[in-house]
């Protein structure tokens, strides 16, 4: 009988999150298809609701940066790390399959990927987020790290790329990955069944003073756009209410959730901000009181918020985002309801204000990637957001976004003309939901995740060595860094 393939996950940590969330599903779903794999996972934090902690060991150098009194240098790092695998194996693993390893959370990290390459290992490096993507400082200081570190993106016959969706792989192949060590690998989706107690759902819609209640069931982040949720609010009929789950863990942006909050109060919008934390319901049973989840995010690595909710049963409201969902439509997915521009006449705004708002925001966000400001960026992130009837409500900042959403709450007529666009779904898209969970079922469960990371794990430890050579960071980082894609909300 041939032994089991080992396989060494890594990751900085495996607080609750998305990753940790893929770091939980790999091993549940390779227990759940008796696959032959001896899979052990080197983290830096291993919090006590941690699913699998038989199988996890804590090396305290893959830990942030900011978690550490001095950070690690690489050969620290390879050290403790290879010993753990000793330790878990008895030898080396035959894979290591690295999380993030690039996002400049632990600038060790990437050193780390390079030594293994020296040792000639088998390395799957798995891309949830970039920090050439909206994150200068994490990308600077990869930049400045020791000789090393900061040659981020080692390409050879085995070192393989496991990427979210098609836009990172469009990414990848055109700064100079392999077609064939490039892997597109969503995540799987998995839905618990909704607590449909009606006398629950009744106890919570009444507490909310709802009649119909829209979830936006999302942590609050800058990039959620929560000025848009405010929008919908202002724009509501009677008895439409809305809400989002948690508040910010993010210090940063505390004080901002806080302004939304004092700002929907002051007009007495039908928000309620944080519902998750401040009652005692589960999330299953917020879930079942929703007549639909909303979505107003204006930048996605994956796009759960797409796909999650029709296991649920539950329609989704909002925003489109068609560089994350083109994945999910080709799979058959029917988006056809959300939009992806809300557009706000120019005479509700001060152009000019945003105009110098845009300019000053790809100023700074060019200095801090140190990369020159092309000529006429304003001008192509202004068009950008431009549609022949307005501007994108999402291309705003929260002071133009508040001009906007004060505007709408004293104007019946500016209320009537933004409805057009929010639409809440009817009993009569029920059609609509079966075809999206059945397509959520197919294409995105865990067994088709574990199945195609499997084959991936088969084809990687079947190829030979081979020299290895460094792609182009800062080619990479300009397939990101377009003045299209700037947004102030990510600033």
């Amino acid at each position: 009988m041939s032994r089991s393939l080992r396989v060494a996950i890594l990751h900085y940590h495996l607080k609750r999150g998305g990753v940790t969330r893929i770091i939980e599903s790999t091993l549940s779903g390779f227990q759940s298809l008796g696959l032959s794999v001896d899979l052990k996972i080197f983290t830096g934090d291993i919090p006590n609701n941690f699913g699998y902690k038989g199988e996890a060991l804590t090396v305290p150098s893959l830990r942030y940066d900011n978690a550490q009194a001095t950070p690690p240098t690489a050969e620290t790092l390879f050290n403790e790390v290879t010993q753990a695998a000793k330790q878990a194996f008895g030898t080396a693993p035959d894979i290591w399959h690295i999380h993030n390893h690039s996002l400049g959370k632990n600038s060790a990290v990437s050193g780390l990927v390079n030594l293994l390459v020296a040792e000639k290992a088998a390395l799957l490096l798995q891309m949830h987020d970039f920090a050439e993507d909206g994150r200068p400082e994490n990308y600077t200081l990869l930049q400045n790290a020791p000789a090393g570190c900061d040659q981020l993106y080692p390409i050879s016959d085995r070192i393989h790329y496991a990427v979210l969706n098609q836009r990172d792989h469009r990414h990848f192949l055109q700064t100079g990955v392999p077609t064939k060590q490039l892997h597109t690998l969503p995540n799987p989706v998995e839905g618990a069944p909704a607590e449909n107690n009606p006398a629950t759902t009744q106890a919570i819609l009444n507490k909310l003073g709802a009649k119909e209640l829209c979830l936006y069931p999302v942590r609050a982040l800058r990039r959620k756009n929560f000025g848009e949720m405010l929008l919908w609010a202002a724009c509501a009929e009677s008895g439409q209410v809305f809400a989002n789950t948690l508040g910010p863990t993010n210090e940063n942006y505390q004080a901002a959730y806080n302004d939304w909050r004092g700002f929907a109060n002051e007009l007495k919008l039908p928000v309620h901000f944080s519902i998750g934390e401040a009652n005692s319901w589960s999330f299953p049973k917020i879930v079942a009181a929703a007549n639909a989840i909303l979505t107003t995010s204006i930048a996605e690595g994956f796009g759960m918020g797409f796909l999650e909710p029709w296991l649920f049963d539950k329609p989704i409201i909002g925003r489109d985002l068609p560089e994350i969902t083109a994945d999910f439509k080709r799979a058959g997915l029917q988006l056809e309801t959300l939009y992806s521009s809300l557009p706000i006449p120019e005479e509700w705004i001060d152009l000019n204000a945003l105009k110098r708002k845009l300019q000053t925001g790809l100023e700074g966000a060019y200095a801090a990637y140190q990369i020159p400001l092309p000529a006429n960026a304003a001008e192509r992130a202004l068009a950008a957001i431009q549609q022949p009837n307005g501007i994108d409500f999402g291309g705003l900042d929260e002071s133009l976004q508040k001009q906007v959403i004060t505007h709408v709450c004293k104007d019946k007529d500016a209320r009537q003309h933004l409805r057009q666009f929010l639409n809440l779904p009817t009993n009569e898209d029920s059609a609509s939901r079966i075809h999206n969970r059945t397509i959520c079922e197919q294409h995105y469960s865990l067994r088709a995740y574990t199945e195609n990371l499997h084959l991936l794990y088969q084809e990687l430890i079947q190829t030979n060595e081979s020299p290895t050579k460094y792609l182009d960071a800062k080619a990479l980082l300009k397939t990101f860094l377009q003045p299209e894609n700037f947004r102030l909300l990510r600033t």
